[in-house]
């Protein structure tokens, strides 16, 4: 047997993996996600924007895990262009043009996003349009250029958008954000009812503060005046895998938020009187 024919055996035993694409992979909360992806032995495609820090934790993970399938794709979700060549590129990989055997997406985890947390005429318009854009626009553009590639597996696949508590409440100084995550929970609802004759679901994971990068010096002591729980990312990330196993629609994690998510709905009037108390606090910490 040739060289040729030993390379063309040893293609055709690869076998064919089933990933789960990691959006906003560089970010506090998605480097820990990733991690417990690999933990849980989920080979796993890593995109972000940022080309160095996506190199770094894919060799770090690759490292870690030797024997798990780890990729990485740079994405700039912000350039159409960059949309196009993340979905053509997971498109050859999920077609085996490139591959003896086609690889599948089972799982799509949409994580990147921005926040702010200031009184609504403290902050620019520009900052109000980025929040949108990059909240809501850009996964919603994501989704629209992937669908076609997960409806062709014809198998079972699931996008899960990642909210926040504000996006089932409204609370002061995050007027923005909280419209962003509304806007986004309601996409995935309707989404999941679009598709619902699809072999892919849509899902929503909800988590409440979370200590990263992204809560500014204020939000922390604010928090911490008035008790307001915060999870490390270890705790959002290993959450979130466990709801990716699950069957849930969504989940809001954490206690109280996860009831006061649910009262809001039933009664918003006694949630909204609730956070009116504290507004003289809130305030305070947001005009600094």
């Amino acid at each position: 047997m040739t060289t040729s024919d030993n390379q063309s055996h040893a293609e055709k035993t690869i076998p064919s993996l089933s990933y789960t694409v990691l959006i906003g992979a560089t970010g506090g909360i998605g480097q820990e996600i990733a991690k417990q992806l690999c933990l849980n032995n989920n080979p796993v495609i890593l995109v972000g924007r940022n080309t160095q820090t996506l190199a770094d934790l894919q060799h770090k993970l690759s490292q870690d895990y030797p024997k798990l399938a780890i990729e990485s794709y740079a994405c700039d979700l912000s350039l159409p262009a960059s949309q196009d060549d993340l979905v053509n590129a997971l498109t050859q990989f999920t077609s085996g043009s490139n591959k003896a055997s086609a690889h599948t997406i089972d799982t799509v985890i949409l994580n990147a996003g921005i926040n702010d947390f200031a009184l609504l005429t403290d902050q620019s318009d520009q900052l109000l349009e980025q929040m949108m854009l990059v909240n809501v626009s850009y996964p919603l553009q994501l989704i629209k250029r992937l669908l076609p590639v997960l409806i062709k597996q014809g198998q079972p696949s699931q996008i899960i958008t990642i909210g926040s508590t504000f996006g089932s409440i409204g609370y002061p100084g995050y007027s923005a954000y909280s419209a962003s995550k509304f806007a986004l929970r309601g996409a995935t609802e309707a989404l999941s009812r679009e598709y619902a004759d699809t072999n892919v679901r849509f899902r929503y994971f909800a988590p409440r503060a979370t200590k990263t990068t992204m809560n500014s010096n204020a939000v922390m002591s604010m928090n911490q005046e008035l008790k307001v729980g915060m999870d490390s990312p270890d705790i959002v990330a290993a959450a979130l895998v466990k709801f990716i196993k699950g069957q849930q629609a969504s989940q809001h994690i954490g206690f109280p938020e996860r009831f006061f998510a649910w009262l809001n709905r039933v009664f918003p009037s006694f949630v909204g009187s609730a956070i009116v108390k504290d507004l003289p606090t809130i305030k305070r910490y947001a005009k600094k």
